[in-house]
């Protein structure tokens, strides 16, 4: 999936880092932001709500791991 409500440029969903690519470095940014250690940005939040239910949990982490090993 695609998100693109905010700018001009397309990003994918779980991709929180906006770097390309979906990979570890977006779950660890993801779990930091459900413990409330660093809270993503509105922006980020779009991006790491995978399965677009309104928030960011564990939900959108395992949804991610799958995409990244391929499931």
């Amino acid at each position: 999936d695609v998100v693109d409500d905010f700018t001009d440029r397309e990003y994918e969903l779980g991709d929180v880092n906006s770097d390309g690519f979906v990979n570890v470095t977006d779950i660890v940014a993801m779990i930091q932001h459900i413990l409330g250690a660093n809270l993503l940005t509105d922006e980020q939040v779009l991006l790491g709500d995978v399965n677009e239910d309104g928030i960011v949990n564990v939900i959108d982490i395992v949804d991610v791991v799958q995409t990244i090993i391929g499931d």
